[in-house]
């Protein structure tokens, strides 16, 4: 410590605290969801060369999206954690696709099971904290807060 005390007061100043903190609150949140971005990229490219193919909708429809506050309540996340969701979850000429990479991942009572995602899941799952530092990495360097 320095030996010096201060104290900043002014008009606005504690808003200005708050805006700060929020700041840094939503840069350390880019920051983190650039990294799992970064780290799921494998993962999500070998499931769609994984997925059926029959008509290629399945495949198109693999993504990410990020978890709702609500969603997060559901699966007992924290609100203010950074949280994706992996897999089958667009819209492909006009049909949600979710179902039925469901039903071709668990398989039905009907249909035997065709899993494409926890096989991609698997086979990427090393490196995984390698390239969650380095998109977290890149995310700072473009907003120039790495030195």
């Amino acid at each position: 410590m320095s030996g010096f005390e201060w104290q900043v007061e002014g008009e606005g100043f504690d808003a200005a605290r708050r805006d700060m903190a929020d700041l840094e609150r939503k840069l350390q949140q880019g920051a983190v969801r650039s990294g799992l971005v970064r780290a799921i990229g494998p993962t999500k490219r070998l499931a769609k060369r994984l997925a059926p193919h029959d008509t290629g909708d399945l495949a198109r429809a693999v993504g990410h999206r990020s978890i709702s506050k609500t969603a997060k309540a559901r699966l007992g996340i924290e609100p203010d954690t950074v949280a994706l969701l992996v897999g089958t979850n667009r819209r492909i000429n006009g049909r949600w696709q979710g179902r039925k990479g469901l039903w071709h991942e668990r398989g039905t009572e009907n249909m035997d099971a065709n899993p494409f995602l926890s096989p991609a899941l698997e086979q990427t799952q090393s490196g995984f904290a390698g390239r969650f530092y380095d998109g977290l990495t890149r995310y700072l360097d473009r907003k120039g807060l790495r030195t």
